[in-house]
């Protein structure tokens, strides 16, 4: 993960291994697997065999003991990532957690995502055992002092800000750069009603997100043969929120860095970033 590369081969066996010896695995290595695949946004193509596998082996005993509330909340977090569901397995690190007296500030957030995904995803088994509205207040309080964000270049910050600029001879709102969500969430950019004060699902007229370094983990593939090889996933962290964000409605426009740097002036970029908003649902009047 912090070389930002992986190996579709090997992250593909890493995954299998987990399904089929989860069993046979130490708890703690198979915290290390599942944070492994799930930043890397590699996925089983036998997802409910893994989830079943790896939540039947650390449910059995392993959460809240051999694993610490912080390691349980991370394989929490691994799952959601991966869209895996182990209904015993959340059940359990949400009691590890209340029984925690002190908790990591990256573990609050992650318990924030990992809740929001439930009640998201899994609603009707999630009411059960939802945490209480004071707790989830402060959890999204917590995450927007503390934004679990990826670390863009200059240049990417730099491309950003143009974009920004585009967009505002385009869309008739008002838009910024690194706008928190309703949901506590940040995107890349943001074009709101210009009525708006405060950050409201029904204000947020479009979010886009721009996929570069920060965001991809770049295939080690290409290397290893004449082809292409793969191309890029992105980030585990990154694919998790935007997933989210759609869940709840959230009009997300998405593209790639190098797309934008092929554009040839600002004539072609206002109807490449026209064509998208319009695509996404943005109605013709808020066009420019």
């Amino acid at each position: 993960d912090e070389a930002r590369c992986f190996h579709t081969t090997l992250y593909e066996a890493l995954a299998r291994s987990l399904r089929v010896n989860a069993k046979h695995a130490g708890p703690k290595e198979i915290v290390h697997g599942l944070s492994s695949l799930s930043m890397c946004n590699v996925r089983s193509d036998r997802g409910d065999s893994l989830a079943r596998a790896v939540g039947d082996a650390l449910a059995g005993g392993a959460i809240g003991k051999t694993l610490s509330a912080e390691e349980g909340c991370m394989v929490a977090w691994a799952f959601c990532a991966l869209d895996l569901f182990h209904e015993e397995l959340f059940r359990l690190v949400f009691q590890t957690l209340e029984d925690s007296p002190v908790q990591a500030s990256r573990t609050l957030c992650q318990l924030y995502e990992i809740h929001l995904t439930l009640k998201a995803f899994h609603h009707s088994t999630y009411t059960d055992y939802e945490l209480e509205d004071d707790t989830v207040r402060s959890l999204r309080d917590h995450y927007r002092k503390h934004p679990a964000l990826l670390k863009k270049e200059r240049s990417s910050e730099r491309m950003h800000a143009d974009i920004a600029d585009i967009l505002r001879e385009v869309v008739d709102a008002s838009v910024s750069t690194g706008y928190s969500t309703s949901l506590g969430l940040t995107v890349d950019i943001a074009a709101t009603a210009r009525s708006s004060r405060r950050s409201s699902s029904s204000d947020l007229l479009v979010a886009i997100d721009i996929d570069g370094p920060h965001t991809l983990i770049r295939s080690l593939d290409a290397l290893e043969s004449a082809g292409t090889g793969s191309s890029p996933r992105i980030h585990g962290a990154v694919s998790l929120k935007r997933r989210i964000l759609q869940k709840h409605g959230v009009r997300l426009v998405t593209f790639a860095e190098e797309k934008y740097r092929s554009l040839d002036g600002s004539r072609e970029k206002r109807e490449f970033l026209r064509n998208l908003l319009r695509a996404a649902g943005v109605s013709q009047d808020k066009l420019l």
